[in-house]
């Protein structure tokens, strides 16, 4: 569906191959992404982020196909009031469906944002421990879920009635058409969210006691989301002063999705560089341990009597909790006492108010006696 000779489309040879481009490493790093969850956790131990990287694939898809149409089929951004006289029926017709398919994107497109932030907050939840950083988390939660309700409510209303969105005769307003009122709210509140997924959590992450691996992986994130921010920055001030097109606003939508994409992926595929990934059977997180950096039997046993008394700070009480199993045992005050040896590798829960994986001792472990990630 091609729009007639009457409408004079903006035309630009690289814009597909550079929005397909941008697709086709979208695609693989999703898909690296959930190769490496698969393989380092197993598909029934998936978390929230790793389901969304299903809805973000989906949403990515539809920005794709929707630049592709409209890219050919022009939309109401495209026709000048002293145009609409002369278009035909048919000029009509194609100009409708593709500006339909254009305001559809101010859902898709931010969708893939928000999407991309809820991955960041999901992967944040998985390193953090304790009530004061569960309690940052579910603020930050909420924070972008209303920021992003605000956002459709703004697209929804700020054009009454609903139908002049993709009104072609007689012409609405820019406000139906370009909608600068859309990207004003969109930069404000993706600049908003952004710098509280980076402030907020940033002193709270690195003090965690996790492996350096992911520390770095954490570094990487909260460093490229300044990058994040500049791209969502340049876009609205590119597409605002520039004359508007269906092209102009998509091709720079389609970048920054394409840069926030690759940089939350990033993270996730730390794994993908250690030895440990790419050896035969199950992925073992520690291959100090598990794959022969520690040769001797007696080294390894040495460290499972090290792990049997690990000092684990916590500030936020020390009561009992039953859920703790009968391999481990605890008292009252600054320490976890667990058996060494085999059971020390077994998950223990400690208190609903403090330290509840051994991901943590090890860390600590790890980081007092210069262990290998």
């Amino acid at each position: 569906m091609t729009a007639s000779p009457n409408i004079p489309l903006e035309k630009d040879d690289t814009y597909l191959p550079e929005v397909w481009t941008w697709y086709a490493i979208g695609v693989v790093f999703i898909a690296l992404r959930c190769a490496t969850r698969l393989r380092t956790v197993g598909i029934r131990n998936y978390q929230g982020d790793d389901y969304l990287a299903m809805l973000l694939l989906l949403l990515w898809t539809c920005n794709a196909i929707i630049v592709q149409i409209t890219y050919y089929t022009g939309g109401n951004l495209d026709v000048r009031p002293d145009m609409v006289e002369a278009l035909s029926d048919r000029d009509i017709e194609i100009l409708t469906w593709g500006s339909q398919l254009e305001f559809a994107s101010w859902y898709t497109y931010p969708g893939t944002i928000w999407t991309l932030k809820f991955m960041v907050l999901f992967f944040y939840r998985r390193l953090t421990l304790g009530a004061l950083r569960r309690r940052t988390l579910r603020v930050l939660f909420w924070s972008c879920g209303i920021s992003y309700v605000i956002l459709c409510l703004t697209v929804s209303l700020s054009c009454r009635p609903y139908s002049h969105n993709w009104q072609i005769r007689p012409l609405p307003g820019p406000h139906c058409t370009f909608r600068p009122q859309n990207f004003y709210v969109l930069v404000v509140l993706n600049v908003l969210t952004d710098t509280a997924l980076l402030i907020i959590p940033a002193p709270i992450l690195w003090r965690l006691r996790v492996s350096l691996t992911k520390k770095l992986g954490v570094t990487l994130l909260l460093s490229s989301g300044l990058f994040i921010i500049g791209t969502a920055v340049v876009r609205a001030i590119v597409t605002i002063r520039s004359p508007p097109s269906v092209i102009n606003i998509n091709r720079w939508g389609f970048r920054e999705t394409g840069v926030g994409l690759v940089t939350v992926m990033l993270p996730i595929l730390a794994p993908m560089g250690t030895r440990g990934f790419w050896r035969r059977g199950p992925y073992r997180r520690y291959p100090s341990v598990y794959e022969g950096t520690r040769k001797s039997d007696d080294e390894r046993e040495r460290l499972g009597d090290m792990l049997k008394t690990v000092d684990i700070e916590y500030a936020f009480g020390h009561g009992y909790d039953p859920s703790i199993p009968q391999h481990s045992s605890w008292r009252k005050g600054k320490r976890v006492i667990a058996t060494g040896g085999e059971d020390v590798w077994k998950r223990v829960s400690v208190t609903e108010k403090g330290i509840r994986s051994w991901d943590s001792a090890w860390g600590k472990y790890r980081d007092e006696h210069g262990e290998g990630t």
